[in-house]
């Protein structure tokens, strides 16, 4: 995602959080609950579905439920933020996420852990890894608990939205 746009709540967001006053439907009300003007669009992907980020913001936006941030802060915060598309940063995050699964999971399932590890190393891109871990949370959650597994997948995710820009 090449969104860098923050965005931050309206006085009307911050009323629907505050009282569920104007009834947003469940996606869009737990999008607007995360949006804190700090995080980016790319950032706050990880709180909806795989291809829903775009019209849920745009809906949350012309609904004056949000606003973006200035322009100074985005370029200011995507000039500090690790890249999850430089290879380093992306080989370390798959390193994180494979170790993590072998030491919480190996001794009770043994290969199963591997396959999730071989599952993870296959993955060439943050992208790519972070719709694998999306389809892995329900796997995780499984094996690990309700609440280790979602927020290993959510954390790891979360290293893996902050992308640099693309190069022309």
């Amino acid at each position: 995602m090449e969104d860098l746009a923050i965005y931050r709540k309206t006085d009307k967001g911050k009323r629907e959080v505050a009282g569920r006053a104007l009834g947003l439907e469940s996606h869009l009300r737990r999008l607007l609950i995360m949006i804190d003007g700090q995080r980016d669009a790319a950032e706050l992907s990880v709180y909806v579905r795989a291809g829903e980020l775009e019209s849920a913001l745009a809906r949350l936006v012309a609904q004056g439920f949000v606003e973006t941030v200035g322009d100074d802060r985005v370029v200011s915060r995507a000039a500090l933020a690790p890249a999850a598309n430089d290879p380093v940063v992306f080989a370390g995050i798959k390193i994180r996420a494979m170790t993590e699964i072998r030491a919480r999971i190996r001794g009770r399932l043994g290969p199963m852990a591997d396959l999730l590890v071989a599952e993870i190393n296959a993955c060439s891109t943050a992208l790519e890894l972070r719709a694998k871990l999306r389809k892995l949370e329900d796997t995780l959650t499984k094996l690990m608990g309700q609440v280790d597994g979602a927020e290993l997948a959510r954390r790891i995710g979360g290293e893996l939205t902050r992308l640099a820009p693309k190069k022309n």
